[in-house]
């Protein structure tokens, strides 16, 4: 959403000659996706540390904090909310202040850090509360945490909602910024993108609650934990390495109040009558920042918002700048605007969906853990392995 005002909408041919020229990027055509294979790696590892960490916690905390049912699934539910809404500050910071790479960059190294944390957590004994049976486990009778030892655990979780905060609201935004969207072979690529990432992650998570949690619970809980921390660490290095082939876009500024301009410029010009037909220079339409877009023109959805980029009198200065921003919006604004409450009725119909997956780490795992797992005499299912049932019906449905 460009703060910049200017009466001259350029037409898709002088957008096209533009695209080399971009002045918010490095002066360089977008890869594609020579750019995904760090991009997309970046993601897949990062996905593999985080699920790694998280599908098998609710175990941890019952058998090595010795937490009841209720506690633990209290911890991981407010860390999960804390971990939801930590995006919306990221995305906040990204767009006005440090743009997608670095917000990207400090929230990997947050969430490396606090997997670190973690790590340590198994890895040394008396950050834990001493070993206790799985009769006394049952009874009640083991020995809690200390202040302390819950102090350094929920250290580790914070620093990884910020981490989630930096990584989730910008990687897929970043990986869009790769690709030329002017062009068709761009927007093909894009689209292709959206359908690779989404299957990567499932496999992702099929990996990660058969192999990482038969680790933890079999094994070692510190490898188990060592393995997503150095999947983290690989991810950093993987993103880092293409720095000379990535697009970078500056920020613009923020977008809560760019949409909230709309709504004010919209309800002061409630009064007025939107032209019949839409003859250039009624309608603010500049120049855009960055040359990777397709020139927008109003739309009659929602028709109302429209009147926010209709031009009054002198709003439009002789040397192109806006009079008042809160008065006359671009047309990319409020049609920015308008795609955001498109996007409100899915936001809404996916909570109960989101409500059900949370449990499947809390909810579900706790009632495995008091389950018979063992098929035959020799195999027996992890508890955090339980949800792999829900994973293989997504990847079964997912292509179609």
């Amino acid at each position: 959403m460009s703060g910049t005002c200017s009466s001259f909408s350029p037409s898709e041919e002088e957008i096209g000659a533009a695209d080399l020229q971009d002045t918010n990027t490095n002066q360089r055509k977008p890869a594609g996706w020579k750019a995904m294979p760090f991009v997309l790696g970046n993601e897949t590892f990062e996905r593999l540390a985080s699920f790694g960490l998280m599908a098998n916690f609710m175990v941890y905390l019952q058998s090595e904090y010795h937490m009841n049912q209720v506690k633990a699934a209290t911890l991981l539910n407010t860390w999960s909310a804390a971990s939801n809404f930590a995006p919306v500050i990221g995305a906040y910071v990204s767009d006005a202040f440090i743009g997608k790479f670095w917000t990207i960059a400090f929230g990997s190294f947050s969430s490396l850090l606090g997997m670190i944390i973690m790590t340590v957590t198994a890895l040394l004994p008396q950050l834990r509360p001493p070993p206790c049976s799985h009769e006394g486990q049952l009874q009640g009778q083991c020995v809690g945490q200390n202040k302390a030892q819950l102090g350094i655990l929920i250290a580790s979780l914070c620093w990884l909602s910020i981490g989630t905060g930096g990584i989730r609201p910008c990687s897929i935004p970043f990986s869009v910024d790769q690709f030329d969207l002017t062009t068709e072979e761009g927007r093909k690529g894009n689209n292709s993108f959206y359908n690779l990432y989404y299957t990567t992650q499932t496999i992702v998570l099929l990996i990660t609650q058969t192999v990482v949690v038969y680790i933890q619970n079999d094994i070692s809980w510190a490898l188990g934990f060592g393995i997503p921390t150095l999947c983290m660490l690989f991810a950093i290095v993987l993103f880092f390495v293409g720095t000379k082939v990535y697009i970078y876009i500056k920020p613009e500024g923020s977008v809560f109040a760019a949409v909230a301009q709309v709504f004010v410029a919209a309800y002061k010009k409630r009064q007025l009558n939107l032209p019949v037909d839409e003859v250039d220079g009624q309608f603010y339409n500049p120049p855009f920042s960055r040359s990777l877009l397709l020139e927008l023109h109003p739309t009659r959805q929602y028709s109302c918002l429209n009147k926010a980029a209709l031009i009054v009198g002198d709003e439009v200065k002789q040397d192109g700048l806006c009079e008042n921003p809160w008065r006359l919006c671009s047309v990319q604004q409020v049609e920015d605007v308008k795609c955001l409450i498109n996007i409100i009725p899915i936001w809404l119909t996916s909570v109960l969906g989101f409500l059900a997956m949370n449990q499947q780490g809390t909810f579900t795992v706790a009632q495995a853990l008091k389950m018979d797992l063992h098929f035959g005499p020799s195999i027996k299912i992890p508890a955090g392995s339980v949800g792999v049932i829900t994973l293989i019906a997504i990847a079964i449905w997912l292509p179609f």
